[in-house]
């Protein structure tokens, strides 16, 4: 599959698919069957993490939908969608993979691999002769059509376009999809190994189609339609104080005059916002509605919209503690965090926790947390409410997880191509956190050094100390273009003091 959205991690899968099949052909042993092995490892590793992510972007559409279904029906629905069409992609796929290991005596109980990885006719036979790879095409078009259609893109523009050269460069003659993927030569690992690599991109697909909904749903966009909105500054207050919503047009302009009514009664504007206010006199439930009425600009029609139903609760004191990052804390790192109780001065705030520490004042805290990686701790908080009487709010349970893995990187990539002359001036492995809001510095200090030149057995070199010293630092300074050099077994250090061993393999191809 190819298309625009690839991430990095896809692109270098697919380098290292394509590295292994060229060994292959020039018939390396069991190194190269090993190699299958140790890709196909990691990509359903990485299909593992996809479910994760997946679940929990889908329990974060969930609970936003709970909370504005007028706004979120129609992308929830169409990410479950995503997510159905997806999920069953994957097990099609699955179904093929067990059907062929099935049929070849399964897997090594001692390593894990196939018992028939080298088996060179089962592929073509049931997958091109028998024409269940033809299906399966089918299958992968058909469902990448309905997950790009959801987003009004094409299957490329999500990843999912099927494509392989159509002439075959050593018969000339013309060859269908399984053929190229699943013809003569292709032995059961590499197939098995490639029906992986396909969920992958599927699993990819889903969620590249799932964030774009999520995100055009709580993101904003294209205005498009009027809506009447309540926006309240707290649904709970404190007794004896006044309860305050702010009732507007979404989408209007100060410009276009409104008039807003709560219960038949006109309300106070400013600045194109009308105010609502009652009084939290008693403690209890009350619910209220809006109406906001406008002339249409372009028709001049009066038109008038009513907010949903808004609920507040009139209660006695009580606090809320929301971390300002992530609803869990960190280990080996600041988690900032706001405190605040309604009715209740910043300063006269008192918090405390167990299981970590806690810094800061007037609402701003940081807390470290030292694990281990699923415990919980809890913060506390303390109210002066009357002068010189502190009272207990309330407390606060979180999660505490580990700092996700760094990715490792040379010259700033996962895969790809560098020049000679930059690739000799690299002295070391980066490791790096992408796509993580905490400052955190990891270091290589272990790595495998795999080098590849055109028709030379490889040359491996262990460091086990991140540096290119020695005989790895010799070989740097001797790479030409058409050469390649991946890194595997990589493990970092942090300075949280944890040892991480990294997941991603770096391949470089010298230009």
């Amino acid at each position: 599959m190819a298309g625009g959205k690839e991430t990095p991690r896809q692109k270098m899968i697919g380098i290292m698919y394509l590295v292994l099949m060229a060994m292959l052909a020039l018939n390396v042993s069991n190194t190269v069957l090993d190699a299958f092995k140790t890709v196909r490892d990691g990509l359903e590793k990485s299909n593992d993490n996809m479910n994760d992510r997946l679940k929990f972007i889908m329990t974060l559409f969930k609970n936003y939908y709970d909370n504005a279904p007028k706004k979120a029906e129609v992308n929830y629905n169409k990410a479950k969608e995503a997510k159905r069409i997806g999920e069953k992609l994957v097990k099609d796929i699955e179904d093929i993979k067990q059907y062929l290991i099935t049929k070849t005596e399964g897997l090594d109980e001692v390593t894990g691999d196939l018992k028939k990885r080298d088996d060179l006719g089962i592929s073509e036979k049931e997958l091109v002769e028998d024409k269940k790879g033809a299906a399966l095409q089918k299958k992968i078009e058909d469902g990448a059509k309905k997950l790009s259609a959801l987003i009004g893109q094409t299957p490329k523009g999500i990843g999912l376009e099927l494509s392989w050269p159509e002439i075959n460069p050593s018969t000339k003659g013309k060859q269908t999809w399984s053929e190229y993927n699943f013809g003569e030569g292709k032995p059961l690992t590499s197939t098995i190994t490639l029906l992986a690599k396909f969920q992958n991109d599927v699993k990819n697909g889903e969620a590249y189609v799932i964030n774009k909904l999520y995100q055009e749903t709580t993101g904003g966009g294209v205005v498009d339609s009027y809506r009447a909105v309540a926006v309240a500054k707290s649904s709970y207050i404190l007794q004896g104080q006044t309860y305050e919503a702010n009732v507007f047009l979404t989408a209007g302009s100060s410009s276009i005059p409104i008039t807003a009514t709560v219960n038949g009664s006109v309300l106070p504007q400013e600045n194109g916002q009308a105010k609502y206010k009652s009084s939290g006199a008693k403690e209890g439930i009350y619910k209220w509605t809006g109406t906001v009425s406008f002339k249409d600009p372009t028709s001049g029609e009066i038109k008038s919209f009513t907010t949903d139903p808004i609920e507040y609760q009139v209660a006695k004191p009580s606090a809320v503690v929301s971390p300002t990052k992530m609803n869990v804390f960190y280990m080996g790192v600041d988690n900032p965090v706001a405190v605040s109780a309604p009715g209740i001065p910043k300063e006269k705030i008192k918090v405390n926790m167990t299981g970590g520490t806690i810094s800061g004042a007037n609402g701003n805290y940081n807390v470290r947390v030292n694990g281990p990686a699923g415990n919980e701790v809890t913060v506390n908080i303390l109210g002066e409410i009357e002068p010189g009487k502190m009272t207990n709010l309330g407390s606060q349970t979180f999660r505490v997880k580990k700092v996700p893995d760094p990715i490792a990187t040379f010259a700033g990539k996962v895969s790809g191509r560098v020049s000679s002359s930059t690739a000799k001036g690299i002295n070391n492995l980066e490791a790096e956190l992408r796509d993580f809001d905490f400052k955190l510095e990891f270091r290589v200090i272990k790595f495998t050094a795999v080098f590849r030149r055109y028709k030379q057995d490889p040359i491996i070199y262990q460091s086990t100390d991140g540096s290119f010293n020695g005989d790895i630092k010799r070989i740097m300074g001797t790479l030409n273009p058409g050469d390649d050099v991946t890194f595997i077994n990589i493990v970092a250090k942090g300075e949280d003091n944890t040892t991480r061993n990294l997941e991603n393999v770096v391949s470089i191809s010298i230009n």
